[in-house]
């Protein structure tokens, strides 16, 4: 098929390089007009030869699909005729043993006839007997005549045996008799159910056979209708050849119209994704940059304290050793010795952590100035960018190139603005700041590390720093009971240690300075604080700067 498309296109391809010659010539005084309609003529020809192609391949493949959905049923009614030959021949099998097994139930049917046959002639023989030579005068003269006591009740108990035996004899007499006909039901019962079997299994098996015959028929009418479908369809693209020279440079000029449309947006992909990794790569080595400060600041902490504490092993191993020496003369001297150590020891721990404080403190003021620097450059920007729109719209406005109306557009709503300085932000809870952001000795653990808020001790109503949305109302060993608030701008508080009773709920909106719960000593605590923590764009950041704190 596609020998004979190629070989179309390259007969068409003369043809249309003919055709135009031979009709200057001959044809030279036609106008541009008739052949402008020829060309709509050929095209509409070439569109509707397309449909027509189109829809006899789509009914040659319907077509193979129902052959192959028709061979595919013949070949699991073959395969159900096959296992339901199998089924027959145990069935005949089963037939067999089940006929065996009447037989069988015959046999006892027999054996249990005859036992009976045996007990009626005993019991009739017995009646006789009874009839003839036994009456209740005999019986009762049996048992006045005996000797004695014991005479009596031997006597008493053969009658008793005798009544007895009959009495058995009469049970196993009609327990037979149901058993004979209990067997001869079952056997009855056998025998329709098998029968009933091979009936069934024979009627399906003549329906199997008359489904494959139709299906035979169904194949062979399908495949006479997809021989002629596939003339029809030759004998059309045999026709389109002749038209296709009048599509072909249209197609090839949509085709690379197309290549170059996906290509473009292919490139602005790999832009995208390259923006992207440059931006996660930077995340990463700034939270890198970040871990590794925290970690060198946590070991030079514990540096300073290893030394510290090796510096007082050593002066007390003098101390003691020169208590030793001079145990009964210098031990006064040694302990006020001592005692200046530990205060001058303790003195040095108190200068070394407001030496840390202070550094953290300077640490977060450096931050906040330039955050403040970073965000007041940003309005400086957003001003020159209004202000160059607001010329932009005069002087397009003077020029007449607008609507005509004169008026502006309204401006751009501004997002609220976000605490750049300090006292922007509500204060959340009334009390002392304990503890601010930075290196710290855990009050519990005795762990040196990073605080990364600040905790305020007091009591009462905690409120909303600023208006937002709750995100998380939530509990967890650390925190206690705690809420997060998202206040837009890249700006989220959280609220922890707070008491169970939570007025605010998951995706509620707040408003500034709204109640949230109330301060407790929740998680790991060691007395009723709030612990206050704030991020901004996601990394956590000193809030004392923006509470005023």
């Amino acid at each position: 098929m596609k020998k004979k498309w190629i070989i179309g296109i390259v007969s068409s391809i003369m043809l249309a390089n003919t055709i135009p010659l031979t009709q200057g010539i001959v044809h030279a005084e036609e106008t541009l007009e008739e052949l402008t309609k020829e060309k709509e003529e050929i095209e509409n020809r070439s569109s509707d030869l397309d449909s027509v192609i189109v829809e006899t391949e789509q009914e040659m493949s319907v077509l193979e699909a129902e052959r192959q959905e028709l061979e595919r049923r013949i070949q699991d009614i073959q395969i159900s005729i096959e296992e339901l030959m199998v089924d027959l021949v145990e069935q005949s099998n089963r037939l067999e043993l089940t006929y065996q097994e009447i037989e069988q139930l015959n046999e006892e049917i027999d054996h249990l006839n005859v036992l009976i046959e045996q007990r009626n002639e005993k019991l009739m023989t017995q009646a006789r007997a009874t009839q003839t030579q036994w009456n209740a005068t005999n019986i009762i003269h049996m048992i006045l005549s005996s000797d004695s006591i014991t005479d009596l009740i031997s006597r008493v108990g053969i009658i008793s045996q005798l009544v007895s035996a009959n009495r058995s004899v009469v049970e196993d007499q009609i327990r037979d008799q149901q058993a004979v006909i209990q067997a001869e039901a079952q056997v009855q019962v056998e025998r329709e159910e098998v029968e009933n079997l091979l009936t069934q299994m024979q009627a399906t098996r003549d329906e199997l056979t008359n489904q494959q015959n139709q299906l035979d028929n169904e194949i062979m009418y399908v495949a006479e209708r997809y021989q002629m479908s596939a003339e029809e369809k030759e004998t059309f693209v045999n026709e389109q050849f002749a038209l296709a020279q009048q599509s072909m440079q249209l197609s090839s000029e949509i085709e690379a119209e197309e290549e170059r449309i996906a290509e473009e947006a292919r490139l602005a992909e790999e832009a995208r994704l390259a923006e992207e990794a440059r931006l996660a790569e930077e995340e990463r080595l700034a939270e890198e940059a970040r871990l590794a400060e925290i970690a060198r600041q946590e070991e030079l902490a514990r540096a300073a304290e290893e030394e510290a504490a090796k510096k007082a092993e050593e002066e007390r191993q003098l101390a003691m050793e020169t208590s030793r020496r001079k145990e009964n003369e210098e031990r006064a001297q040694a302990e006020a010795a001592a005692a200046e150590e530990e205060a001058a020891r303790a003195e040095a721990e108190q200068r070394r952590e407001e030496s840390r404080r202070a550094e953290a403190r300077r640490q977060a003021e450096e931050q906040a100035r330039r955050e403040r620097e970073a965000e007041k450059r940003a309005r400086e920007e957003r001003r020159k960018e209004e202000e160059r729109k607001k010329e932009e719209e005069q002087s397009s406005g003077g020029s007449g190139s607008g609507n005509g109306s004169g008026s502006t557009p309204p401006p751009a709503s501004n997002p609220s603005p976000a605490p750049s300085n300090p006292g922007l932000m509500h204060r959340p809870a009334t009390g002392r700041v304990t503890s601010r952001f930075g290196m710290r000795r855990h009050p519990i653990s005795g762990v040196y590390r990073m605080h990364n808020g600040i905790d305020i001790v007091g009591g009462g109503a905690i409120s909303a720093a600023d208006s937002g949305t709750v995100t998380t109302v939530s509990y967890n060993s650390g925190w206690g009971y705690y809420v997060r608030i998202d206040h837009g701008n890249g700006f989220e508080t959280l609220y922890a240690h707070l008491q169970p009773n939570i007025v605010v709920s998951r995706g509620q909106r707040v408003s500034r300075g709204q109640t949230i719960g109330t301060m407790g000593t929740t998680g790991t605590s060691t007395g009723v604080h709030l612990h206050l923590e704030l991020r901004k764009n996601g990394r956590l950041v000193d809030p004392a700067p923006y509470f005023g704190l």
